[in-house]
């Protein structure tokens, strides 16, 4: 019997961390289910381009000269990133306007995981709602996200007309199931993010040692906050560890090791060697988890992140956040058995989701 052909639509290109692990997990979990998948090498303009004056006019000042210097800081990244990408598979580079080429292509189209459909981060691609795919062809999404923005009042009812034009929606957040079920009258399934879908030891097979065998705490930043620098002075100076910093940003001067040129299999590694991890980012949260890391979260800022709020509760983990951390908490080890069994328990939930997916569509 020949593999059914699946084309999966996300973030990919960018040289995000968490966009690329997703990209390789929900990819070799379709694989293993006796699949083919490839990911669709399609780049959004507004994403891939952040220096347009559209992009100016859209997020205002602020927000694109913040874009912008994280585009920057992402370049010396960009080699160990392909590397990385090298475990993945992809069809023929594709853009809006010759999404034909692979219109047909695939027997299911899945869209997700990610923020694809924040209406705010694409500037409404509608790519990533699976506009293009020839009619008679299975539409499905995986983990897909709405961001933390909920549609605007006058994108409300192309949002409807897209999603209800799908065959099944997964999600990955609560409140992104309320929103698509305010959309469409149907509430779609939750599901983990792609890189909960491996364990602790898959990933382990493709990560990369760090060098240095000191002990350290890792910060992993993507949003501007002094709140979580000065968090982090607090806990070196309490336990007198070394600082390794995955920038960007940094508010303040600090005594750090700035790595700034790693590639996913590094940043991994550095997180599962790590004493202590301090992270604004969801992504950052999931692979400490993974890798049963004490941590701490941040969860408000400019970095809002309902999906790390929804995760520590869903692990009883609610806690470990840098708000109001006494002294001797600083120090105090996370037990993870529950956390270890909520995430088993989701992952093959998941998993049973994903399968019906690709089960469906046999012949």
């Amino acid at each position: 019997m020949n593999k059914k052909r699946v084309g999966v639509i996300t973030f990919h290109d960018y040289d995000n961390y968490g966009a690329i692990l997703q990209s390789y997990a929900l990819q070799r979990k379709l694989k293993e289910m006796g699949t083919y998948p490839e990911i669709i090498d399609y780049r959004c303009d507004y994403i891939s381009n952040p220096f347009r004056l559209v992009n100016l006019k859209k997020k205002g000042l602020f927000n694109y000269i913040y874009g912008a210097i994280g585009h920057i800081c992402y370049i010396p990244r960009r080699r160990q990133c392909n590397l990385f990408r090298k475990h993945m598979r992809y069809s023929q580079p594709v853009s809006r306007g010759n999404m034909g080429a692979v219109a047909g292509k695939y027997d299911i189209y899945i869209a997700g995981s990610d923020q694809i459909w924040d209406y705010k981060l694409t500037n409404f691609d509608t790519t990533y709602f699976l506009d293009f795919v020839k009619k008679g062809k299975k539409k499905c999404s995986y983990a897909a996200s709405i961001g933390e923005h909920e549609p605007p009042e006058q994108y409300r009812k192309k949002y409807s007309s897209l999603l209800k034009d799908f065959d099944q929606i997964l999600v990955r957040e609560d409140y992104g199931a309320d929103i698509v079920e305010s959309l469409t009258g149907s509430r779609p399934g939750i599901t983990c993010d792609p890189t909960l879908l491996l364990t602790a030891d898959e990933w382990t097979s493709l990560l990369k040692e760090p060098r240095c065998k000191s002990k350290y705490i890792l910060v992993y930043q993507l949003g501007i906050n002094k709140e979580l620098v000065d968090f982090v002075r607090r806990l070196k100076k309490k336990t007198g560890l070394r600082v390794v910093y995955i920038p960007f940003p940094l508010v303040g001067l600090m005594n750090c090791s700035c790595k700034i040129a790693i590639g996913p299999a590094q940043w991994m590694g550095l997180f599962k060697n790590a004493e202590y991890v301090i992270s604004d980012s969801f992504h950052g949260v999931v692979y400490s988890l993974l890798f049963n890391r004490n941590f701490f979260a941040m969860v408000n800022g400019h970095h809002m992140n309902r999906r790390v709020q929804q995760l520590l509760k869903m692990v009883g983990l609610s806690h470990r956040t840098i708000e109001n951390v006494s002294d001797e908490e600083l120090t105090q080890p996370i037990d993870f058995t529950f956390a270890n069994e909520e995430i088993a328990r989701f992952r093959e939930e998941s998993l049973a989701q994903l399968r019906s997916l690709v089960k469906e569509q046999e012949d």
